[in-house]
């Protein structure tokens, strides 16, 4: 791998419980996510387990120990603890049940949004702990506990896509569409959107003007970004 202020070369291993790295995100995603990889110089490695993190490396199940002097291990996530106060079933990320107008479940009087809340989006799939998720679950928690107070009705909480947008460094970015995640674009024309969002979407309005935050805060209907689809990466996978 090319590096900076280093003469030598570093070797990269990416390690995945998985079969196949980047398998998670389906099979329509994982050849981009395998080129983008082979092209960087990353050693990937599938169906590993590690169990420790050692002076040497990454100690695996079996024995095996990778070499390593940096270790970055991604173990998931989780909610914060706090939600076990609220006395009812918790999922097995810790998240609060909540309805569609974000209301939890089993205690009528709290409201709960984003990353502690497991929102129903459409049948058969659940709120994911993302900004995509996060962001219009708390515009319209917000709309619904004022509503609440005055006795007005509830608005349901709708969101009509999902997306999965995966940075891949000097190869772009991968922008997916759909529960099975069809891969829409991909390369730079994908890492456009993913720094528009990452660096201007997730904020609210600079400059403190009331109005641009109120208007940011209102529980509008998220819509899909626009991205102009790749032709390349329309093809199915072999």
């Amino acid at each position: 791998m090319a590096q900076a202020g280093r003469s030598e070369p570093v070797r990269v291993v990416l390690a995945d419980h998985q079969p196949r790295v980047g398998s998670g995100l389906g099979v329509h995603a994982l050849p981009v996510i395998e080129a983008a990889l082979a092209e960087l110089g990353v050693e990937s490695r599938g169906g590993l387990e590690a169990v420790a993190v050692t002076p040497e490396g990454l100690e695996l199940r079996g024995g095996e120990t990778i070499p390593a002097a940096t270790v970055v291990w991604c173990a998931g996530l989780r909610a914060h603890p706090l939600t076990a106060a609220f006395g009812v079933d918790l999922d097995r990320l810790g998240r609060l049940p909540v309805e569609n107008t974000l209301r939890v479940i089993g205690v009528p009087e709290v409201f709960d949004a984003g990353d502690v809340a497991r929102a129903p989006i459409d049948p058969g799939h659940d709120s994911v702990m993302s900004c995509q998720h996060g962001r219009p679950m708390g515009r319209f928690a917000g709309h619904n506990v004022v509503a609440d107070l005055l006795g007005q009705p509830l608005l349901p909480l709708h969101i009509p896509t999902y997306v999965t947008v995966v940075d891949l460094g000097p190869c772009g970015t991968l922008y997916t569409e759909g529960w099975d995640r069809q891969v829409v674009a991909t390369g730079a024309t994908a890492k456009a959107t993913k720094r528009l969002i990452n660096g201007v979407r997730i904020y609210p309005p600079a400059g403190g003007d009331r109005s641009a935050l109120l208007a940011a805060a209102a529980p509008e209907r998220q819509t899909a970004q626009a991205v102009a689809p790749t032709p390349t990466a329309m093809t199915e996978p072999g």
